[in-house]
């Protein structure tokens, strides 16, 4: 299977499984990575998030409601989860780690062919299960 790069102007939507929320950006993400941290599984109710990071700049609009969830990571850092109010999943974050970007979910684009990540954080505490992926930064606590 091949992985997908948009070309430059090209779109893609991220959205929520009942569609209430969905985030338009254009061109590729700068960013993609996996994380494994214990707050992430439980945020994602999953063994890890995958998230791509687009510029504001890239981002053509956010539409529906969305609920906010705002927790403190373990950088000091803040992270604000934007989810769906209708069926509760999480859509985009805004992380202060990465001013000036949105992480879009990278599962909300349903796209089976999405890039893969190119680094992986607090894969220590990652389900014993699941063995470091190949051609794939073990950023640990990045």
């Amino acid at each position: 299977m091949s992985e997908k790069e948009p070309g430059e102007g090209s779109t893609r939507v991220a959205a929520c499984p009942c569609g209430a929320l969905q985030v338009t950006v254009s061109g590729a993400p700068v960013l993609i990575h996996a994380c494994s941290c214990l707050a992430c599984q439980r945020r994602s109710g999953s063994a890890f998030t995958y998230s791509a990071f687009f510029p504001d700049e890239q981002v053509l609009a956010v539409a529906g409601d969305s609920r906010a969830w705002r927790r403190t990571g373990h950088s000091g850092g803040r992270h604000e989860s934007h989810f769906c109010p209708v069926c509760g999943v999480a859509v985009y974050a805004r992380l202060d780690a990465v001013p000036g970007m949105i992480a879009v979910a990278a599962g909300c684009f349903a796209e089976p062919d999405f890039m893969r990540p190119s680094r992986f954080y607090w894969t220590e505490t990652r389900h014993r299960w699941l063995e470091p992926i190949v051609g794939v930064e073990d950023a640990l606590r990045q």
